[in-house]
């Protein structure tokens, strides 16, 4: 993000939950509905996907991203609880306040 390069990030988690909390610009594409994949492009650009596990449901949008032939397609290593947790930028529905702190230690302020 820091680099400003291309990139798709999808949100492989259920529309309901990406209507609760989300990164900024991703789209919803849930793991179970594959065949949006489609809607990607395959030109070079980076897509990330993440979950709320460490990387079950994306693992598996990345899995058929690359049997698709996307070269530059990678998990979000432990999703969207971790990243709200580390303080970085979410769209939160109203009330939704941040994870509790996990094993490393307390969230940044």
């Amino acid at each position: 993000l820091s680099e400003k390069r291309r990139m798709v990030i999808i949100d492989a988690r259920s529309p309901s939950d990406w209507m609760r909390v989300h990164i900024p610009g991703a789209v919803s594409i849930p793991h179970y509905d594959l065949k949006r994949l489609s809607e990607i492009p395959n030109d070079g650009t980076w897509v990330i996907a993440y979950c709320a596990c460490p990387h079950h449901l994306s693992g598996d949008v990345v899995n058929e991203l690359r049997k698709r032939g996307y070269k530059k397609a990678v998990v979000l290593d432990e999703g969207i609880l971790e990243w709200h947790r580390r303080g970085y930028p979410v769209v939160a529905a109203e009330g939704v306040e941040k994870p509790p702190p996990g094993p490393g230690g307390p969230a940044p302020k």
